[in-house]
């Protein structure tokens, strides 16, 4: 969770409807600097951040520690990319996933363990600026793979999800070189079929 895509989270977050109970999973955390906020959304939740990156887990975890000493959240290292998710099928009722679609190599592969480990009733939200814009900055040139929703509705399809809403938004953003952006982006939310 990265306070520059602040507005994208707390939409996400909103998209997803968490209720009291519920299970949530986000890959690609970063160092969990909300957390605090999104255990306040409801009574009783549990959170597990996913991350590829050793050293971000660590920072989540020691930023964290009292959450996770009270068994209110968990961090978990992904192995490699390719790798399976390493959960239970349905271990998940609500999945947020802000501005990592661009580095899934196998989108369809991606998306279908996704599916897998949400709950039947489950819901997931996919929130990424689209193809058109991301073309236009020039750090997306290397190891982004770029969609456009369209794209990962119908790949999300092909897995086993189904489309119940589109949420296109806005905001300003920072850019990589410091620049200040107006990024267009879009909240895909998903349940089983």
């Amino acid at each position: 969770m990265n306070l520059r895509n602040l507005t994208m989270i707390v939409g996400a977050l909103a998209e997803l409807g968490i209720r009291e109970g519920d299970r949530i999973l986000e890959p690609g955390c970063g160092d969990g600097g909300l957390l605090g906020y999104v255990l306040s959304m409801a009574r009783r939740l549990h959170y597990t951040g996913l991350e590829l990156s050793a050293e971000m887990v660590a920072a989540a975890r020691e930023f964290n520690a009292p959450f996770l000493a009270a068994g209110m959240a968990d961090y978990v290292l992904l192995k490699g990319k390719g790798e399976g998710l390493p959960f239970d099928d349905s271990s998940f009722e609500r999945i947020l996933s802000v501005n990592t679609i661009y580095f899934q190599e196998d989108l369809g592969s991606w998306l279908g363990e996704l599916r897998r480990v949400m709950a039947p009733e489950g819901r997931l939200c996919l929130s990424f600026a689209e193809r058109d814009f991301m073309e236009s900055l020039p750090f997306t040139r290397h190891g982004f793979h770029l969609v456009d929703g369209d794209e990962v509705v119908e790949r999300a399809e092909n897995r086993g999800l189904r489309l119940l809403r589109r949420v296109e938004q806005r905001d300003v953003a920072v850019s990589k070189d410091g620049e200040l952006v107006e990024r267009p982006f879009v909240h895909l939310v998903l349940g089983g079929s």
